[in-house]
């Protein structure tokens, strides 16, 4: 997708964040230290209510790219919509703020989830999800799969789950993203996107172990593989770091080494 990058600083200057809510995590856990993007390792992070895994070979700037524009996106959605009352919508503007920036994201073609049997949990069915749809190789779903473990491993008050729980789960709603980001042999880069929509009957805690049958919740969710202009968003990385660098010590996770 073409970007005109003077159109797309005049968009992200435009984006009024003010108000945006602030101390998520207490001051020790918001200055951890963590690992730097490197391209040579498989690492993964959190941010706000999405999380992201970056396979070997995606080059440390545009990792840090694609973290900030997904942060800036996300934020501008909570601003302009209440994902309780209307989570589809959160999404379209969501999805809005990435094509601006150099992401090729297409409108949400929503599809209910079926469990088969009754431990079915939400990550088993993100892994499904990505295997099926997206057709990713063993090699990054390993990737994937590592991440989530090591999230379960966590303990519910680590910054990663702090900032994730915060973010995802709103009473007997959540909403959250999984991405996959690495290259092809050309070196383009993509990322696989699995977007979903829990809702229950009852508030729905721990949402990546959710037992969805089990609670009577529905489960909905979008998947597809997304291609970054990486000129585009690499030139409006600055544009997009000025505007949330206020935020970034409570929406985005240290970087971990998978």
């Amino acid at each position: 997708m073409t970007v005109d990058v003077a159109e797309a600083k005049e968009f992200i200057q435009s984006i009024d964040l003010r108000g945006t809510p602030r101390s998520i995590l207490g001051m020790d856990a918001a200055t951890e230290a963590g690992a730097v993007f490197d391209k040579a390792k498989d690492q993964a992070q959190v941010v706000a209510s999405g999380i992201f895994s970056f396979e070997k070979g995606v080059d440390a700037q545009v990792r840090e790219a694609i973290s900030d524009s997904a942060l800036l996106a996300q934020l501008h959605a909570n601003k302009q919509v209440d994902f309780e009352n209307d989570p589809k919508r959160w999404y379209k503007i969501y999805g809005e703020v990435l094509n601006n920036v150099g992401w090729t994201v297409q409108d949400q073609g929503w599809n209910e989830v079926t469990a088969h049997g009754t431990q079915a949990e939400v990550n088993e069915k993100i892994i499904d999800l990505l295997t099926v749809a997206l057709g990713a190789t063993p090699t990054a779903l390993a990737v994937i799969t590592s991440t989530i473990k090591a999230l379960q491993g966590m303990a519910p008050d680590s910054p990663w789950i702090t900032i994730f729980s915060h973010e995802a789960q709103k009473a007997k709603m959540a909403r959250f993203q999984i991405g996959l980001v690495n290259t092809d042999e050309q070196g383009d880069v993509f990322v696989s996107l699995v977007a979903c929509i829990i809702e229950g009957k009852n508030a729905i805690t721990q949402v990546l172990f959710f037992k969805w049958k089990e609670a009577h919740a529905s489960f909905r969710a979008d998947t597809q593989k997304v291609s970054i202009n990486r000129p585009s968003l690499t030139e409006l990385t600055p544009v997009i770091r000025a505007k949330i660098r206020a935020y970034q010590a409570d929406y985005l996770s240290s970087i971990k080494d998978i």
